[in-house]
């Protein structure tokens, strides 16, 4: 019904044990639209009003139900208007398409009659009512799904966004609650106060500060240490070694930085809550943080350098012939704007691998004493604790990931904007 990659992408569905939201539909017209769309007798039925609009060249409506009833089932039961896109690069209207699916679904004794008796024939009640068992499904009031995977119009609410929210809420709740216990600089009390400044405390001191750099580094740049290290400062009356570093425009950016770390953490965290998942798994979320990050460094950039001298600055300073300069600082420069796109794509791609990959192993070793329950016997007994043990084992490293992939993001973003803060 729907191509297997997308299952370990975002859904329109939550999914429970199947005791626990049995579905005991006695008749087609009882099943949810986003179902019976995928329905094969129902699919074929939609194909033969819109043949009588579209077909490709050529073709009589009865050729093209007839190709399309060929490819179909080879193209994971793809819809006709999809068989038009792929193979014809024909698009059929959006509001034809509604509108057919609409008058077909709508017909309750034809879905009841004859639609029926194909699914009492060939026992496909009592296998959809096994698949869709355990499956929550979200309402959609502003969009229209093509299956339970994918959105065909529209703006569809998916599992991910609503456990965002969740997540956001809760960030909410508890941060608003800590700020209001140290408002007016009294200390943190209570363990989760303590457990949060820490962290809180970390981000900061371990990461924001570190590699974005102090003000002075702002002033005489990185270049300008002492021979064992340190900064040196001059106010005008001679050396000032003792001075303290102010960290002014580090501790600006220092919020979005604690943002991204306990957002990360939390969503990273509710993929070890069974039936829930977490949307670092999904690449339109990792590409959003990253947008975050390449967004900030932008802005930062730019109120450090101007708006075109942030682009200038891309270039790195060296000391060339005029002769040399125009045909090798253009190229230059071109390589490290194309550098400052990849490395936010690339910061995306490596927390969305890295999730993923933790879950495609616990679920391979999961998999093993599922698939070898069915075969029984000592070679079961044998597998089971080994699975039990191995996929343990992968729970306990997950939830250390969960922190150290929340860490290795932040502290990229961190070193980008500091470097985008800075001259090349």
């Amino acid at each position: 019904m729907a191509d297997p990659v997308l299952h370990i992408k975002d859904a329109y569905f939550f999914e429970v044990p199947k005791f626990a939201f049995p579905r005991n539909f006695e008749k087609p017209s009882q099943f949810p639209s986003v179902w019976l769309k995928l329905d094969p007798t129902v699919q074929k039925a939609e194909a033969m009003e819109l043949a009588k609009h579209v077909t490709p060249d050529s073709m009589s409506a009865d050729e093209a139900v007839h190709a399309w009833e060929n490819w179909s089932p080879e193209n994971h039961h793809a819809p006709y208007d999809v068989y038009l896109e792929e193979v014809h690069g024909t698009t059929i209207d959006s509001e034809l398409r509604q509108s057919t699916q609409d008058q077909i679904l709508s017909r309750t004794e034809w879905l009841d009659g004859e639609v029926a008796q194909i699914w009492s024939e060939q026992g496909l009640l009592q296998k959809y009512n096994h698949h869709l068992s355990g499956k929550i499904i979200i309402p959609q009031h502003f969009g229209e799904l093509r299956n339970l995977h994918e959105a065909e119009s529209g703006f569809c609410i998916s599992k991910f966004m609503i456990v965002e929210l969740v997540i956001v809420s809760i960030l909410v709740v508890v941060f608003n609650r800590f700020g209001k216990s140290i408002a007016n600089g009294q200390p943190a009390k209570g363990k989760l106060a303590n457990l949060l400044e820490s962290f809180l405390l970390f981000v900061r001191d371990e990461i924001a500060r570190p590699s974005i750099g102090s003000d002075a580094d702002f002033h005489h740049g990185h270049d300008d240490h002492a021979e064992d290290g340190h900064h040196e400062h001059n106010h005008g009356h001679g050396h000032d070694d003792d001075a303290p570093e102010t960290f002014h425009l580090a501790d600006k950016v220092t919020p979005i930085l604690w943002s991204l770390f306990f957002f990360i953490v939390t969503c990273n965290l509710f993929g070890l809550i069974p039936f829930m998942g977490s949307p670092t798994g999904v690449f339109a979320v990792t590409i959003g943080l990253a947008v975050i990050t390449f967004l900030t460094s932008l802005i930062s950039g730019s109120f450090m350098h101007g708006v075109f001298g942030f682009w200038l600055a891309q270039l790195p300073s060296m000391e060339l012939s005029f002769a040399i300069s125009i045909l090798i600082k253009p190229m230059l420069w071109v390589i490290e704007v194309m550098g400052l796109f990849i490395k936010h794509g690339v910061l995306a791609i490596r927390l969305l691998a890295n999730m993923v990959a933790g879950h495609l192993v616990l679920l391979s070793i999961m998999g093993m004493a599922v698939a070898l329950a069915e075969v029984g016997g000592a070679l079961f007994w044998g597998v089971a604790p080994v699975a039990v043990i191995g996929a343990t084992i992968i729970g306990m490293l997950e939830l250390f990931v969960a922190f150290l992939q929340a860490y290795v993001f932040t502290l990229l973003s961190a070193l980008f904007i500091g470097a985008a803060m800075h001259h090349h």
